[in-house]
């Protein structure tokens, strides 16, 4: 009875003092641009999204979900800019790195944390030179895995990253090949045939994601499979548009499904 007469003695003087309203203002904001951040990346506003999540953080620094979401939208903000911004969309990777880190620091187990920052690396690695570009793959490698290992049945998104790093390795450019070699001490790791399972397992868990069929097309395509093509890209075809590239995504398929004809 003591202890709740003090208890409800704290809590009126702090109602005085302002402390306990300015509490829930600080919950409301937090709130208020989450909601925005999210509303405004369902239109596709990555900028206007990544700007509100930063809010967040300026109200609660330790908030998990508004670090990662703005290393999410800082990278699909990069990616849709021009190529000839070349200095800008850099600048924007590397940025959206930093926030996809402070995610992982502030939440180690977090799968999304891990999985965007995977996506990060892979974009920043493109403005990367040969051996930094190759010595980056570990990193991306180290990301997914993790990732993967937090959600093993749940992220798609993961085993498609999964997929890309074979791919990516497994069809290297002569001199990125001779580093590869360097760096791993042999043949480099990735294989067309483990890019094929992940995009699979992809699949398996997100049907209706239309880049998952169009990476496993392009991976039959890199192994001479063609008559393996015309399946996953006439899938491509048939999906309704979700996501902002897949008109994109869509054209290209078309463009390959008439090279096979």
């Amino acid at each position: 009875m003591v202890r709740r007469i003090l208890v409800f003695g704290t809590m009126f003087l702090l109602m005085v003092a302002g402390a306990v309203p300015a509490q829930v203002s600080v919950q409301d904001s937090v709130a208020k641009y989450m909601a925005a951040g999210d509303a405004l990346a369902d239109k596709w506003d990555h900028a206007g999204a990544a700007e509100a999540y930063k809010k967040v953080l300026s109200f609660d620094p330790q908030h998990y979900e508004a670090a990662w979401k703005i290393g999410d939208r800082l990278t699909d903000l990069a990616d849709a800019l021009p190529a000839k911004e070349k200095a800008k969309k850099e600048a924007l990777f590397e940025e959206g790195r930093q926030s996809c880190a402070k995610a992982i620091a502030i939440d180690p187990k977090g799968y999304e944390g891990h999985l965007r920052m995977s996506v990060a690396l892979g974009r920043l690695a493109l403005y990367r030179g040969g051996k930094e570009k190759i010595n980056m793959s570990r990193m991306i490698k180290a990301e997914v895995d993790t990732a993967i290992s937090l959600n093993p049945e749940g992220g798609d998104l993961a085993y498609h990253v999964l997929g890309r790093w074979h791919q990516n390795l497994a069809n290297l450019s002569g001199m990125l090949k001779f580093f590869a070699k360097i760096l791993y001490g042999g043949v480099p790791p990735g294989t067309n045939e483990e890019a094929v399972t992940a995009f699979k397992k992809a699949i398996q868990i997100n049907p209706a994601h239309i880049e998952h069929y169009l990476e496993l097309a392009r991976t039959y395509e890199f192994m001479g499979k063609k008559d393996l093509m015309k399946e996953p890209l006439q899938k491509v075809l048939s999906l309704p548009d979700k996501e902002q590239d897949d008109p994109v995504y869509k054209t290209e398929a078309e463009a390959m499904l008439k090279k096979l004809k």
